[in-house]
């Protein structure tokens, strides 16, 4: 799932400039004090500092009688004014997000008021987007507000049932909460606060009991307009954690439910890759911290893994005959990556080239560089890729036909992940032979995210054409057009997957169909110390 599904503004503060006393007093009534002629001579004049406009939240979970979370009931207070050029006050929730259905419909007891008392809104929507992506609800103001705001309303749990996608609904789990903030939040668009203070009332909850989010464990303050806190994972509840001593390290994991693995055990290597991710990559140093969310709903839809920024939600459904819960580490090595590897300019979608793409590159071969993969496992996991594109009915399907099936159908939204990770394998051998082994992937990548970080460079697909063309010393457009854009079904060079292994074009049967493919196998005799590189 991409991270990134970045449909807000950025909205800048109206900032407040007093300049001198007189200034400061009209303008921002600040208390002063004076002297008085013939007093001794006074201190220093006090000026009270104006506070920055704030969005603060308190989210108070609410429980039936049966101990089953129903709602979370949020009562929000929004200080200083509105941006510049805006009259109204405007609220935003989302009607779909990323196939989850009718948040904005359980938005419910919806309250605003200022000083004036209660506040009207005119309610306008957005046009439905195809392939379940998201579309948003707008509420506006029919006149102008006095601020302080407050902002009072329910979000009701997403039913059970409703098409599979990422967990971004907030679902009821093990007597506890969890999901995203786009998933039942509805906020100001339009306000000129930079800042949000989320907290949480957890009376409803035996002890003890946690409420954490993407942004911090407890009381949170979240950078940037209202907007951003929706970009959150939220959980609350009876929820286990890792490690033991949370006041301890920066990476952090809490869950609700059982899961068909030791959860303790699994967070440890999750925290091992997140330690090795910090020393392979130079890009973020030190890395940021890190929360990993869990749960089991016992109802679908069950999710699965997602990533935002800093932060990934697992979430699936109860333990099915047969199953090992081996193949999850998988997902948290790639959810993990995202933090990373990031993502290009541009649509969202567009680009699962680069932000899929490369996560699911770096997700087979970094653990097996890590010593976390056998060699073995490896070459399934390659093989595992080969099967998922080349047999593909969308293996040859531009951008633009997979964007409109979008969620409905998960192997065709795949594609770019699988043809990114290989299109990535076989730049690696590109840049080894225009080198002379001088310069691989890693090396390029390592200046790319440098550049990328720092602002030296606005990373799209243009800019990205251009410097592999540079390091290949080929024009790099038209193919990357020919692959990413318009769709194109290729083979890696034989060693795009390291010394280990070797790929060889082959053919395979499904289901009466015959697709030319390419399977990986070991390399005879090789030492397997020097190939992991």
């Amino acid at each position: 799932m991409d991270r990134h599904f970045r449909f807000f503004r950025k909205q800048q503060a109206n900032g407040l400039n007093c300049r001198g006393l007189a200034g400061a007093i009209l303008s921002c009534g600040l208390a002063v004090s004076c002297s008085v002629p013939g007093e001794p001579e006074a201190a220093e004049p006090v000026i009270a500092a104006e506070k920055a406009p704030e969005y603060s939240l308190l989210l108070r979970p609410e429980v039936d009688g049966d101990g089953v979370v129903e709602a979370i009931g949020v009562h929000s207070t929004l200080t200083g004014g509105l941006s510049d050029g805006e009259e109204r006050l405007k609220l935003i929730a989302p009607v779909v997000y990323v196939n989850v259905e009718g948040i904005a419909d359980r938005i419910t007891e919806l309250e605003v008021t200022d000083a004036e008392g209660l506040v009207e809104f005119t309610i306008e929507e957005d046009d439905p987007v195809p392939g379940g992506y998201p579309y948003f609800r707008h509420w506006t103001a029919t006149r102008p507000l006095s601020f302080p705001v407050t902002i009072d309303y329910r979000a009701l749990v997403q039913p059970e049932g409703g098409p599979s996608g990422p967990a971004f609904g907030i679902r009821p789990s093990a007597g506890g909460i969890s999901g995203a903030g786009a998933g039942f939040m509805i906020v100001p668009e339009n306000a000129n606060s930079l800042t949000s203070v989320l907290d949480w009332d957890l009376s409803a909850f035996d002890e003890p009991s946690v409420g954490v989010t993407t942004f911090g464990d407890g009381r949170a303050e979240v950078a940037g307009p209202p907007t951003s806190i929706m970009q959150g994972w939220y959980l609350a509840g009876p929820a286990e954690h890792y490690p033991n001593d949370l006041s301890t390290g920066n990476f952090h994991a809490y869950w609700l439910g059982d899961f068909p693995f030791d959860e303790y055990e699994e967070m440890a290597f999750t925290e091992k890759m997140y330690f090795f991710f910090e020393d392979y990559f130079e890009h973020l140093d030190p890395a940021p911290d890190y929360r990993v969310f869990m749960r089991v709903l016992q109802t679908p839809p069950y999710g699965g893994g997602t990533a935002l920024s800093n932060s990934f939600m697992l979430s699936r459904g109860p333990l099915q005959p047969g199953e090992t819960g081996d193949e999850t580490r998988t997902v948290f090595v790639h959810e993990l990556l995202h933090q990373w590897t990031g993502s290009v300019e541009g649509g969202a979608i567009d680009e699962n080239w680069f932000s899929e793409g490369l996560t699911t590159y770096y997700e087979l071969t970094l653990p097996f560089q890590a010593g976390e993969t056998s060699l073995d496992d490896y070459v399934e996991g390659l093989n595992w890729l080969s099967r998922g594109f080349y047999t593909n009915p969308a293996r040859d399907w531009s951008i633009a036909e997979i964007k409109k099936v979008g969620f409905d159908n998960g192997d065709i939204r795949h594609v770019p992940y699988y043809r990114g990770a290989l299109y990535f394998a076989d730049l690696d051998s590109r840049l080894k032979a225009a080198s002379g082994g001088g310069t691989d992937l890693h090396d390029f990548m390592t200046d790319v995210f440098a550049a990328r970080e720092s602002g030296e460079i606005v990373l799209d697909a243009d800019k990205w054409r251009e410097l592999v063309s540079e390091a290949t010393g080929t024009d790099e457009s038209a193919f990357h057009k020919a692959v990413h854009v318009t769709g194109k079904s290729f083979f890696p060079a034989a060693n795009a997957f390291g010394d280990c292994v070797t790929g060889v074009k082959t053919s395979v049967e499904v289901d009466g169909e015959v697709f030319e493919t390419m399977e990986w196998a070991p390399v005879e005799g090789v030492d397997l110390n020097t190939c992991r590189g």
